[in-house]
């Protein structure tokens, strides 16, 4: 099961500015032991199903596929689409607002994992003299017989993965992405207070002060293991205060009260970008005042993770077969929905999400991509389901893969749970294993 998470914070809709409740996850390789993995990059995101059915970032099946990934290795990342859970706003009937939600995230992780770089200032290396391939030379002290893994690798030498997943609705959000590249182009060189700039200033003060917690943590592990010496061999301390590092070690969240203190980073930290640049000018004498892009931003590896995919109109969730007592919400929440229309002018407003664009299917098709499903899927037919996975998988070079699994449902219960770990889990390994394959 997940435990609890290590960061907890919001972020502002690219869609209109409303804060999306989001949680990260790190992996052993952020861990504060020196004979942890190497910290490689690797990041997923996993969404939720359906909001008004009761769908959030505490949704079992969440659960099981973010702990899988976050043993696998990625750093993971929840969060709640809006009007779920603890995210303002209400859930949208075309899922275009959805969308975006989960576009805010996939910006703010690739950011936060590309200034989330802990370990580069605790060198360890080896020493003229050193008898022993595990005695190393502690900046400058005395040799000190630790094992420990090689540092952070260049990101040069490995493409890390960027797992977009989901479940049920959250997997039909996922489907409808653009590709990463085009999300990632609005955090290019957004305008100073739009949502994208502020992500991306969340994301980069956010992993400044991770860097802080996790190196002091790290560098006392060191410490610990050294053999007594005259003075300290480590002891790195950039910033940061000793309760927030205390927080941190015990695997609690950040408070919802260091808010007030990650806007007064933000602050500071535009304050320095606004110093370091000058405002470009609009042909008709404007100023328009932007962000830079960022130096040599990681590059990811785009894949996929479709749980349970939803086929078709989204206000069909709402009459699908459900199990108790999700099935009375469903009724009662549609009788309710003809009463919310003020208008027939606003009736018309309310369309159903359109079918896949070319670029959103096709991505699915030129990057890795799995579908798991049940054969007894409450919601989706498995004939439907059948027909879409195989025209995918039929298509030249197709990169997608189906995995059906006998007697599933919808819903994943009992051993069935197991199952879907599994195949997440041998879907992760493959992709460790592949990272030098981009499409």
């Amino acid at each position: 099961m997940l435990p609890e998470p290590s960061i907890t914070f919001t972020v502002p809709s690219l869609h209109d500015g409303i804060p999306i409740d989001c949680r990260v996850y790190h992996p052993g390789s952020l861990k504060a032991s020196p004979n942890s993995p190497p910290w490689r990059k690797h990041a997923a995101i996993f969404a939720h199903p359906y909001g008004p059915l009761g769908g959030s970032y505490d949704d079992g099946v969440v659960d099981i596929a973010a702990s899988t990934l976050l043993r696998m290795g990625f750093l993971v990342a929840t969060f709640n689409f809006r009007g779920s859970h603890g995210s303002a706003g209400k859930t949208s009937w075309t899922s275009k607002a959805e969308r975006a939600d989960y576009m805010s995230v996939v910006g703010f992780l690739a950011h936060y994992v590309h200034f989330l770089d802990p370990f580069r200032r605790i060198t360890l290396r080896r020493t003229e003299s050193a008898p022993r391939e595990d005695e190393f030379e502690i900046d400058g002290e005395s040799p000190a017989k630790i094992q420990i893994h090689p540092p952070t690798p260049n990101p040069g030498e490995e493409l890390p993965v960027m797992l977009l997943g989901g479940y049920s609705y959250g997997s039909m959000v996922t489907t409808q992405l653009p590709y990463l590249q085009t999300i990632l182009a609005a955090f290019e060189a957004p305008t100073c207070g739009s949502p994208a700039a502020e992500i991306r200033l969340r994301a980069e003060h956010l992993a400044d002060m991770q860097n802080t917690l996790l190196a002091s943590a790290r560098a006392a592990a060191v410490d610990r293991q050294a053999p007594p010496s005259p003075r300290k061999s480590l002891n790195l301390r950039v910033g940061g205060d000793e309760s927030n590092r205390k927080s941190h070690e015990s695997h609690r969240p950040f408070s919802i009260d260091l808010e007030d203190k990650i806007r007064h980073g933000i602050e500071e930290l535009m304050a320095r970008t606004k110093k370091g640049q000058k405002p470009a000018s609009r042909g008709n004498g404007a100023v328009v005042d932007h962000l830079h892009p960022v130096p040599n931003l990681t590059v990811y590896r785009p894949a996929y993770l479709l749980v349970s995919p939803l086929q078709g109109v989204v206000r069909n969730l709402t009459t699908m077969s459900l199990p108790t007592p999700l099935s009375n919400i469903a009724k009662k929440l549609w009788n309710q929905l003809p009463a919310r229309n003020k208008s027939p002018s606003q009736a018309e407003n309310i369309q159903p999400p359109q079918p896949l664009s070319v670029e959103a299917e096709a991505k699915l098709v030129q990057n890795p991509t799995l579908a798991i499903y049940g054969d007894r899927d409450n919601f989706v037919s498995a004939r439907k389901l059948r027909q879409w996975t195989s025209r995918l998988e039929g298509i030249p070079d197709s990169q997608f893969r189906a995995h059906e699994v006998s007697t599933a449902t919808h819903f994943w219960q009992g051993k069935l749970g197991h199952t879907l770990r599994d195949a997440i889990q041998a879907y992760a390994q493959f992709l460790l294993q592949n990272t030098d394959i981009i499409k």
